[in-house]
């Protein structure tokens, strides 16, 4: 019972939540790095089906290198998730540092990896909508390697990808709405401060999201 409504408490109420929980200089790591790692797990998923479909392109000659690239992709994806936690975590801690921050950077750590939780749920839902909108495209093997790349882009850009990009921006706009409310805690800044803190890395996300869409 404590769980769920610590659960809700984050997604919901995330005031509520960090109020007297990110206490000392080494707060504890081990729930956001289990969601860190949850996360690490959807988009190892994800990458799957975007391997499938790469490795239906790939040449004849080289098909025998589809098993390890597919395992390439998905432990790069779940590397990849643990490396994005750590530079976002650390984005966080320096402008807050600008803007008058103080505590030891694990505390933001554990705020950067609670704030992961609705981008879990972005992943599984994003994920899907990709899964089917791949799994029904006609897939042809290329015979320039070259071409792939040009081929996955043409791929990525249907309106599926589209809503699958949305969703996910939606859920990291929920991510930083905990994140706020965690730096504010964790690093002793007014809310202004933290919606700057969060807002500036936030926007430029969003930015890079959909730039590809642009034009």
């Amino acid at each position: 019972m404590n769980t769920m409504k610590n659960i809700v408490d984050l997604l919901l109420r995330p005031s509520a939540f960090f109020s007297g929980r990110i206490e000392g200089d080494k707060p504890d790591l081990r729930m956001p790095l289990a969601i860190v790692l949850f996360y690490g797990v959807v988009s190892a998923i994800s990458a799957v089906s975007v391997s499938t479909v790469t490795m239906g392109m790939m040449p004849a000659e080289i098909a025998g290198m589809e098993t390890m690239m597919l395992g390439i992709s998905v432990v790069s994806a779940f590397i990849g998730s643990l490396i994005f936690w750590i530079v976002i975590a650390a984005i966080f801690h320096g402008i807050s540092a600008l803007r008058g921050g103080k505590g030891d950077f694990q505390r933001t750590l554990v705020v950067t990896g609670y704030g992961l939780l609705p981008m879990v749920f972005g992943g599984i839902i994003s994920g899907i909508i990709i899964y089917f909108s791949l799994s029904g495209a006609t897939i042809r093997p290329v015979s320039d390697p070259m071409q792939i790349s040009a081929a996955i882009t043409e791929l990525m850009s249907g309106p599926s990808m589209m809503i699958a990009a949305v969703i996910s921006l939606l859920f990291v706009i929920w991510s930083a709405n905990i994140w706020v409310f965690g730096m504010q805690e964790a690093r002793n800044i007014s809310g202004k401060d933290a919606l700057i803190t969060v807002g500036i890395p936030v926007v430029i996300y969003g930015l890079m999201t959909f730039l590809p869409y642009i034009g």
